[in-house]
């Protein structure tokens, strides 16, 4: 799917559609987070809660829509990760380090292909922290590598995510993106020819 047409959009919703969502997520939180707490203090983890949640939805509301829950908990784990995912605004922020960059600007460099950039159901834009630099920028190799994962025939948002997240083997059980942290001309090399795998 190409992002370049809801990047060229405003990454706010329109008034109605926030106040169905507050409201919506309002009841949510009113139920589901006293039985968390409880079940926290009781010694569960986030993983067997996890797992818990999405059995009461499939046997609630059928398994349909427990596949969809369960995506949309990955979906979530996959922006949360490495430092989590922000906003255009704070984007450029990190993008930019100590020269002042607008929002317009990290909108333009993904559109370029140039930044990594996801959308959810609900038309919000999200940048995962974890490709911008220090100081600014991106990590080292981190637009070459993207060049390469772009020619992948079902290319999405979401595949630079779990591209760069992943341990893969041929990197010594590392994810692409602890190779490209390396700062190294040899372990940027074999991140893209591992993202050349991929994409065969």
């Amino acid at each position: 799917m190409s992002c370049d047409r809801w990047l060229d959009e405003s990454d706010t919703t329109s008034p109605t559609l926030d106040v169905a969502r507050t409201a919506e997520a309002n009841v949510f939180t009113e139920t589901v987070t006293p039985l968390v707490r409880t079940a926290r203090a009781g010694g569960a983890t986030v993983d067997s809660l996890t797992k818990a949640f999405l059995a009461a939805i499939e046997k609630t509301y059928g398994v349909a829509e427990a596949r969809q829950a369960s995506a949309a908990v990955g979906f979530i784990q996959l922006l949360a990760a490495e430092g989590g995912s922000v906003g255009a605004e704070e984007a450029a922020k990190l993008y930019g380090g100590p020269t002042k960059v607008h929002a317009e600007a990290v909108r333009k460099a993904a559109r370029e292909g140039n930044l990594i950039v996801v959308k959810d159901g609900l038309g919000s834009i999200y940048f995962p922290v974890w490709q911008f630099g220090v100081r600014g920028g991106t990590v080292a190799g981190l637009r070459e590598v993207l060049e390469v994962l772009r020619q992948h025939p079902h290319y999405d948002d979401l595949l630079p995510l779990t591209f760069f997240l992943n341990p893969a083997a041929r990197l010594g059980g590392r994810s692409p993106l602890a190779a490209l942290r390396s700062g190294k001309a040899e372990e940027i090399a074999a991140v893209r020819v591992l993202a050349a795998t991929a994409v065969e």
